[in-house]
């Protein structure tokens, strides 16, 4: 018996050693980064990032964009991964929030299925409105909804996806009756808000600053509590009498049972990377601000949130989905 006790005791002090050095190699190839969002959209910010983080580490970070069912295929391909490292995932926390209140058969268990590392950023949303339609300011594009409510219509990125929920806020707090248009991401919502197919939607200025400096479409309002540095200009929908405040952000998650050492070199190397001097200006002149929070206020952040979002599912009469 004591012969096999340290026979066990060889093999434990071995698989240690083993684990001890998959650590110390880590990562040792490639890492595939998973963004619910399709090319040229929304995951500008994570490639930008994702590209620095590459250089510094000296191993290729490369992208997979999984768009679609507002981000929850890319969170159960996440959620089925291998807790290695080597599939990691830039998500969408406001999309984990709303789930449990918005699906009635989530395939996962946002607190419990993944491994929360950082909530890294966040930026404004904007209501964007097309230029063809005859009118420059909110209280101008206001009084021509209110006259014409069946020649405008909303853009999202899918139903219940955050910029569907932020429309019907608006629809709501307004008492409007306009219709809202699901796209599959934001690039066809963009692409038909400039084609004229609808007439308005909410978007960050990540993927469309360049559209507004071409006069392409239009910012009339921001959603945060303050007005964006980017757009002094332009109201919140607080100052305009609306009661809405919100804001895209932007998580790194791994699979569940991801090793500590990983989640310390992703919180580390991430923040590294956003405040590499290039790629933060970069961020900022997206009008993103980077938070890099630790594993524990994103749980935090997403408890709380969870709970207001399963209110205001209630408030906006949502039945959960099947």
């Amino acid at each position: 018996m004591r012969r096999i006790g340290l026979i066990c005791a060889a093999v434990a002090l071995a698989l240690g050693a083993a684990d001890l050095a998959v650590a110390q190699t880590y990562p040792s190839n490639a890492i595939q980064l998973v963004i619910p969002y399709p090319p040229g959209g929304s995951e500008a910010l994570g490639r930008k990032i994702a590209a620095t983080m590459s250089k510094n580490i000296g191993q290729p970070i490369v992208i997979n964009n999984i768009a679609g069912a507002s981000t929850q295929i890319a969170s159960l391909k996440i959620k089925e991964a291998k807790p290695d490292g080597y599939t990691m995932y830039v998500s969408s926390p406001p999309e984990f929030a709303t789930g449990p209140a918005f699906y009635a058969n989530l395939a996962f268990d946002p607190l419990k299925d993944f491994t929360l590392v950082s909530y890294h950023a966040e930026a404004p949303y904007l209501l964007l409105i097309s230029a063809k339609l005859p009118v420059k300011t909110y209280d101008e594009f206001l009084a021509y909804l209110k006259k014409n409510p069946n020649d405008v219509r909303f853009g999202s990125y899918g139903p219940l996806s955050q910029v569907d929920i932020l429309a019907r806020r608006f629809k709501k707090d307004t008492g409007i009756n306009f219709d809202i248009v699901p796209y599959s991401g934001g690039s066809p919502a963009f692409n038909a808000l400039m084609a004229g197919e609808i007439q308005a939607v909410f978007a960050t200025p990540i993927p469309t600053r360049g559209f507004i400096t071409d006069n392409r479409m239009i910012p009339v309002a921001v959603t945060t509590e303050k007005r964006s540095k980017l757009f002094p200009n332009v109201p919140t929908l607080k100052e305009v009498g609306l009661p809405i405040v919100d804001s895209a952000s932007y998580g790194i998650v791994g699979p569940a049972n991801l090793p500590a050492n990983i989640v310390a070199f992703w919180g580390r190397e991430w923040t590294r990377a956003m405040n590499d001097p290039e790629t933060k200006a970069f961020i900022e002149d997206m009008g993103v601000e980077i938070v890099a929070s630790s594993p524990e206020q994103f749980r935090t952040w997403l408890v709380d949130n969870t709970k207001l979002w399963s209110r205001l599912a209630t408030e906006l009469g949502i039945d959960k989905k099947k």
